[in-house]
């Protein structure tokens, strides 16, 4: 056994969703791409909104309340000053993350409808029952 060879990488292990999104795109005969973000509602409290308007509206609407944030940063650095860093940090951490995350899962759906269009492909969401059948 030769102990100076290099250990064969292991791959990535994918996330739950993103093993969820295959195995839906597979069974309605869509790649990924053309399959889009999650649609089904295992593991959410509320129906989710994934359509490419749902999706608009919900970037759109974390924008705004993210520009207040960002407008409330300005004030307390530029005022007074920060009383609470720890909360001012997490704050600014949540805009940075929520808003590009926000708009890159509308672009991805976005574009997962166009391909599905010009495909003449149709999208079926999937149920509960469906979605824990098989996975």
């Amino acid at each position: 056994m030769n102990h100076n060879a290099p250990e064969p990488r292991r791959a990535r292990r994918k996330g739950y969703y993103e093993q969820q999104v295959e195995l839906e795109a597979a069974k309605q005969g869509l790649t990924a791409e053309e399959y889009g973000v999650y649609k089904g509602d295992v593991g959410s409290a509320v129906k989710p909104i994934n359509s490419a308007g749902g999706l608009l509206f919900l970037a759109i609407l974390i924008s705004v309340f993210s520009a207040v944030v960002v407008g409330a940063a300005i004030i307390l650095l530029t005022g007074e000053g920060v009383t609470d860093w720890v909360q001012f940090i997490i704050s600014c951490a949540v805009v940075l993350f929520l808003v590009p995350t926000s708009w890159g899962y509308y672009f991805k759906e976005r574009k997962a409808t166009h391909l599905r269009k010009a495909a003449g492909k149709t999208l079926e969401p999937p149920t509960r029952r469906s979605s824990l059948k098989d996975w």
